[in-house]
């Protein structure tokens, strides 16, 4: 077996060279040439480090051009941000945009042109308005209680939403009304509201002071219900009631009066406290206090009644 392969091998090595015999002697040398230099050099015929070094300095070559060409011809940026500014301006704007710039353009105007007291009256008159549609777009995003207290908004025999869910806890809490409840206490109520005065003056309450304040105008408690919490009758917590009440509207008229004459601007709510309580100091003097407003229609009068039973 190893006898017929090697004379196999020698078989075909004697045809090879025969054939080689057979040709020109030029030919074999350049087939022997091309079939060396297909593995020993690379197609291009040149290295790869040459390669690089070739690209290289094309790429030099193309940075030099650009710094020349900046030299020769520098480029305006002011010129070019200019037009994309007019590009800018001359883009369609929506219309609530245009009638802002045009009715700021015109309010600017008058407050140049303002001359006679009849006109600088005028400006002030817009600058009013303008406040009150500010305040008013305020007041929209504010989370306020108003008159009523939370728990009348839910839904007492709910088919869908479980009663749980109608708490008013739960419920601020999934609108993001968090604050309400982390300071939900009468320790920690001053943290409700942004305005440092007010909340300084609630943190410096007493103590009792703030239980009392706290069920009667943040839980909305009654009287006779916080007198019968407290082991106290319901005079005593109206009238301390009544004495919280005057010293922070006090407090309050004060604060406020130093600021206005300070040259500070006053909301439309303190605006109308100032100018009620004010009454009320030159009517009651120390004893001046505004009392809450009694939401329940008044009773029908004994005598009334005995009528209407006659009848």
């Amino acid at each position: 077996m190893d006898l017929w392969e090697d004379d196999l091998f020698d078989d075909d090595f004697s045809d090879e060279e025969e054939e080689l015999e057979d040709l020109p002697e030029d030919d074999a040398l350049e087939l022997s040439e091309d079939g060396f230099a297909d593995w020993a050099d690379s197609s291009d015929g040149a290295p790869e480090d040459e390669r690089l070094e070739e690209a290289l300095a094309e790429e030099r070559t193309l940075e030099l051009e650009s710094e020349l060409e900046q030299d020769e011809h520098p480029r305006d940026y002011a010129a070019e941000l200019e037009d994309e500014d007019e590009e800018d301006e001359a883009a369609p704007k929506s219309d609530k945009r245009l009638k802002r710039e045009i009715l700021a353009e015109a309010l600017k105007r008058t407050e140049e042109s303002a001359r006679t007291l009849k006109d600088f009256q005028g400006v002030i008159a817009e600058w009013d308005r303008l406040d009150r549609n500010r305040e008013r777009r305020e007041r929209d995003h504010e989370n306020l209680r108003g008159g009523v207290p939370l728990e009348f908004q839910a839904v007492p025999e709910p088919r869908i939403v479980p009663l749980w869910m109608n708490d008013p806890e739960y419920r601020q809490l999934c609108s993001g009304f968090f604050l309400d409840i982390l300071f939900d206490c009468p320790y920690e109520m001053h943290e409700l509201t942004a305005d440092k005065f007010i909340s300084d003056m609630i943190r410096d309450l007493s103590e009792e002071h703030k239980e009392v304040l706290y069920f009667l105008s943040l839980r909305l408690y009654s009287a006779t219900k916080l007198a019968a919490l407290r082991g106290q009758s319901d005079r005593n917590i109206r009238k301390l009631r009544m004495t919280i009440h005057k010293k922070l509207q006090r407090a309050f008229y004060q604060h406020l009066q130093e600021k206005q004459e300070a040259g500070g601007s006053l909301t439309l709510r303190e605006q109308e406290f100032f100018r009620v309580f004010g009454e009320l100091l030159q009517t009651m003097g120390k004893n001046a206090v505004i009392r809450p407003e009694n939401k329940t229609p008044p009773r029908k009068k004994k005598a009334a009644l005995d009528e209407a039973k006659d009848g």
